[in-house]
This record gives structure tokens, sequence and C-alpha cells, in this order.
């Protein structure tokens, strides 16, 4: 592909050149719809979403090109495919995802969760009367009153791009078949804030597609959203990667002992305490690509779930206690920051336990030497299940790994490796950690000629349209927060894969690519607002429905109609 700047791609004017409303008015339109991840509004979404898009002219012609597919795992949900075709076999796939997170929180305005004019009014009046407002709250007051923000469950986070994406597929249909160089395929997605199931299927979905129908998937780009409280700065943004997360599990196994005789034992609440004190948001702990400017650092690990092993009250020391530790990666791989929590965990635990016998000591315990020469074991969820199936055999093991898996991947990985420390005889002190949850890989533009292509298209229209709008557009290395990126185009190889697979205690939370799977680069492009997950959630309307389309329909232009070189 030429290095030459790429001329912006006239807008059709039987179009019309107007962005913002009918992207705004699309986005409303699906906040109306409500599809919070495990409701009955969710399982609906799908067909209610093709049902619409058949109703466009271009899909009223070929009602072919929109249909659905089921997700991956018997999730109660559908995927929704929108293909516009074009005049050679290069596609560009748009991914969004359409669940959202539940409106309790909306307190008296829930009713009003799906209706953002509605609520917006409704905000106004009730953040206008507040006497002492934080400053949270006076923010949002400012931005409503602004205009230039509006609210709605679901219409930042993310049916404002998923409705950026419907916009652009919308005006490429209008064009004639000779003026649409490639094909541009648009899915939309469930479970996006549970465990990707929508995605995940369209990973395996693709590979069948594109043999099928002679596609040639040359580039994705997702559609999810960045939070912003200050100017917009940080929000105006494309990314050219997404960060991973792994989520670490670790059962703490002490020795329990009566609270009157406390160094008869040690406290399983005592070691997890260490570990939790060691790793809990510590800088130096965070994945930074070192090709990378620091500032883009992933978050440091912070503990999502920590829990003792008791099921009534009683006066003993906690013999077991669950972590679950969220670590966000941008080069490490799962392996990686396997050792690395072995070593803290052995670290943490044997600080603990020296601190503990000096504690013996000053309190003249007889048990103060005893204590001085233990040491901890750390064993990975592979070691211990083998220690099971040693003690119990690999019938009872299976057995307890293949009951079925419920909502929750942390309950049932607690409960897994609960039940084996029982089947091993393990015995405390000890620290057992495996991969808690779904594994969502990192992914980044390397140096392949379709990578160097979507990157460049991405870098110069977005200084293009910065130059035209006179506001800043960044382009940044990795999307801050996990999405559906992490399953499109960049399949898991089959080493982590394996490695995923013996240290995961439930085996429904591993889910490796197909054999065929696609590859391709994939990056984000999407709005910015605020407070996603909350019930002052709110997109800003001139980038997120103007530039943002724009954006999408000059990158895609460009990515379809280039001439590849040969790798």
């Amino acid at each position: 592909m030429s290095t030459a700047p790429l001329a912006p791609f006239d807008l059709p004017s039987s179009a019309g050149a107007d962005w913002l409303s009918r992207t705004q008015d699309l986005a409303v339109t699906l906040t109306r719809w409500p599809s919070v991840t495990g409701s009955a509004g969710e399982s609906e979404f799908g067909l209610r979403l093709a049902t619409f898009l058949r109703g466009w002219p271009a899909f009223a012609e070929r009602p072919g090109d929109v249909w659905l597919t089921p997700a991956r795992h018997g999730y109660p949900a559908q995927n929704v495919y929108a293909l516009v075709p074009g005049r050679s076999s290069r596609t560009l796939v748009l991914s969004g995802h359409y669940d959202t997170v539940g409106t309790e929180d909306y307190g008296e305005w829930q009713a009003l969760a799906g209706e953002p004019a509605a609520l917006s009014a409704a905000m106004i009046g009730a953040l206008s009367a507040l006497s002492d407002p934080s400053a949270a709250e006076t923010l949002a007051l400012q931005d409503l009153q602004s205009g230039d923000f509006l609210p709605g469950r679901g219409l930042l986070d993310m049916k404002g791009g998923l409705a950026a994406g419907l916009a652009v597929l919308e005006r490429y249909a209008a064009r004639p078949l000779a003026e649409r160089p490639g094909h541009l395929l648009l899915v939309a997605t469930p479970d996006e804030e549970g465990r990707s199931s929508g995605a995940r299927a369209v990973a395996h979905d693709l590979p069948g597609l594109a043999q099928e129908h002679g596609w040639q998937v040359v580039a994705g780009i997702n559609l999810d959203a960045t939070a912003d409280v200050g100017s917009g700065e940080e929000g105006r943004a494309a990314y050219l990667g997404t960060v991973g997360k792994v989520l670490i599990s670790a059962l703490v196994v002490g020795r329990g002992a009566h609270a009157a005789y406390p160094f008869d034992g040690v406290s399983a609440s005592l070691l997890a305490a260490a570990l939790v004190e060691r790793i809990e948001a510590a800088p130096e702990l965070a994945d930074h690509d070192p090709a990378q400017d620091e500032r883009e650092a992933a978050a440091p690990p912070v503990c999502l779930e920590m829990r003792d092993g008791k099921t009534g009250y009683d006066v003993t020391s906690p013999g077991q206690v669950w972590c679950a530790f969220n670590v966000l990666t941008h080069t490490r791989t799962p392996g990686q920051v396997l050792e690395q929590f072995v070593e803290l965990s052995r670290a943490a635990a044997q600080g603990a336990l020296l601190r503990f016998s000096r504690r013996a000591a000053l309190a003249r315990s007889p048990n103060a030497a005893a204590l001085a020469e233990l040491r901890a074991e750390v064993l990975t969820f592979g070691d211990l299940q083998e220690r099971a199936v040693k003690r119990a055999g690999p019938e009872v093991v299976q057995r307890l790994r293949a009951q079925p898996a419920g909502t929750d991947p942390l309950a049932d990985s607690r409960r897994i490796m609960s039940a084996l420390a029982v089947l091993a005889e393990l015995d405390g002190p000890a620290v057992v950690l495996g991969f808690g949850a779904l594994h969502y890989p990192a992914t980044q533009l390397g140096r392949a000629a379709g990578d160097r292509c979507l990157a460049e298209a991405a870098r110069q229209h977005a200084a293009q349209l910065a130059q035209e709008t006179g506001q800043s557009l960044r382009l940044r290395e990795y999307f801050p927060g996990i999405s559906d990126m992490s399953f499109l185009g960049q399949p898991t190889d089959g080493l982590t894969a394996q490695l995923l697979a013996q240290h995961t205690p439930h085996p429904a939370h591993v889910d490796p690519a197909p054999p065929d799977a696609l590859r391709f680069p994939v990056i984000n492009i999407g709005p910015w607002g605020r407070d996603y997950h909350q019930r002052l959630e709110r997109v800003q309307l001139p980038y997120s429905f103007g530039v943002v389309p724009e954006l999408l329909w000059r990158v895609c232009h460009s990515v379809l109609e280039a001439e590849q070189p040969p790798e």
C-alpha cells in the first residue's frame, strides 16, 4: 500500500452527509430494546435486530444477507450477521456487542433507562435540585445541559458504537455495486459483559463462512467505547490492539486452630492477606510493552474476590481462603503470568509465616520453634489435579470436573479446587494457583502487510479528521478494557491453549480457537463518553455519532480498495 496521503472518501449526496442524526436515531432505537446480559431481552434482541435490518431497502431485496447463528456453548442468544457485498472478495468485519449491564442502579429512573431523551430531562431536573452534588453529579449536569451528551443504559457501552457501524453499513449498501470495493460484514454479538459467548462463536463461524462464500477477510474493526472524565482528548482515540486478561485463582490452604490458641495452626486468612497486600494494585506488576510509551502500561493486578471456605459460624480460624486476581496483559503470556504468581505467592506466604513465627515467639508459644521451620508449598492446578488422581483415582476427579458449569466461572473454579484439595489430602500451608475463568488474549498489530495497511489507514484518516475538525484524534496501542477484540482474528497458539487447559479448573472455561481459525488484523474505533456501567452513563454526541462513523467510513473504504502486496 502506498504511503501517500489517503483522500477522504466522497459522501454520496443521495445518502446525505449528516452522520449525526441518523447514527443517533439508530443508537436510540437500539437503546430502547432492553438487552441486559442473561435476560429475556438479550435472547430476543438478535431476532429483533435482524427483522429491523431486513426492513432496509438493501436487505429487503436480499433478505438472506441478514442471518442469525447461535452463541457459543448453548448461550441463549444469537449473533446477527449483515452482509453488504462488494465487487471483490476482500472483506472487512465490523463487530459490536448488544448486551448491557443491568439497570437496577438507576433507582427511581430505572423505567427510563432505555429512553434517552426522557432520562436526560429527568436527570437534569433531579441533579439541578441537589443541594450538595458530588463532583460526578456536577459534571453530569453540565454535560447534559450542554446538549452534547445523551444518557441511557448501554447507549455508550456499546449500542452507540454498534449504531455507528450500522450507519456505515446502511450508507455503503446505498452505493452501486461498482462503487463498493469489497464486502462489508457487520456482526452484532451477545454476552460481551459475561463470557464473550457471541464473539467466540464468531471465531468458529468465520472459517466456514469465508470458505463457503469465497471471502478474503482482510481486517476487522471493533466498535467499543472509551471513557474520559476530561475534555475528550483521551476518549477521541482509535486503538491498534487490546489489553488481554488472565484471571488467576488462588486457593490458600492453612491449618485451622481454635481462636484461643492461634499458634496451634496457621490461619489461611493470614496467608491470603499477605498475598493480596503484595499484589493489589502494585504498579511494578503492571504489564508494559517496552516498545511503547510507559503511560500506556496496563492497569496493575486487582483482587476481584476473596472469601473463606466456612459454611457457618465457629471459632476456628479458616482452613481455606479463596482469592481471584484480575491481571491485564500487553505482552505477557498466561504461562508467564502463572510463573510470576508462583513466585509472588511463595515470597508472600513465606514472609507471612516468618512474621507469624516471630509473634509466636513473643507470645511464648511452645509451637514457636516448629512454626519457624514451616514452609509454604506453592502448586499449580495441574499439580493439584495430579495428586488428587493418585489418591482418589481419575474417575472421581473426572466426574468432579465434568459437573455442569454455572453462570459464575469463579464459583465453578472455587468449588472444583476446594474439592480437589480435599481429595489430594493437601496439608497447609499451601497456595494453589490456576486460571479461574476464560482467558482474553491481548492483540496488537504486527508487521504483516495487512496489519500495516490497516494501521496506515487508521493513522492517516485520524490525522485528516483531526485537522478537519480542529480536535485531536489519537492513535493508541491498547484498548484499556477487555473486549471481544480478543477473539477476532488473533487465535491463541496451540501451546498456550494446552497450558490453559492444564491449569483451568472447569473445562467449560477453556475455549481454544478452531484449527482453521482466520487470522486478520483488528483495531477499535468507537464512541467516547462517561460513567459507563453506572447510572450516569452518557455518550458524547458530536464525536461519537459524527466523527466516528466518518472515520469508520474512510478506513473501511481505504482497506477494502487497497491492492495488497504479497507477504
